[in-house]
């Protein structure tokens, strides 16, 4: 669950969906969990699934942050996966990523 197809795809699927869902519903405790469902099975379905992720639609809906919260994201994501990158493969016993797809 902490490859990069799952990291990468399931904190933009995450933080996207509830941007959407919160721009058109606004913030009430249905939708907070309305949106922790539809994002669940969504990553399911696309096979991203990174528990982590369905944090940022927590926060983003919380905060209500709108969609700059989504650069955020993008960046600290893609930063994530490339330090893990490089520090995983310092050691000849580990390999990151085993898996791109």
């Amino acid at each position: 669950m902490s490859q990069p197809r799952n990291v990468i795809g399931g904190h933009i699927i995450s933080t996207t969906i509830a941007l959407i869902i919160w721009s058109i519903f606004g913030k009430s405790l249905f939708i907070i969990g309305l949106v922790l469902a539809i994002v669940l099975i969504i990553m399911t379905f696309t096979k991203t699934v990174h528990p982590p992720a369905a944090a940022n639609a927590l926060v983003s809906i919380n905060s209500q942050a709108g969609w700059g919260f989504l650069t955020s994201i993008v960046i600290g994501t893609l930063l994530l996966v490339f330090i893990s990158m490089i520090y995983n493969n310092l050691f000849q016993t580990r390999q990151y990523p085993k898996h791109w797809l």
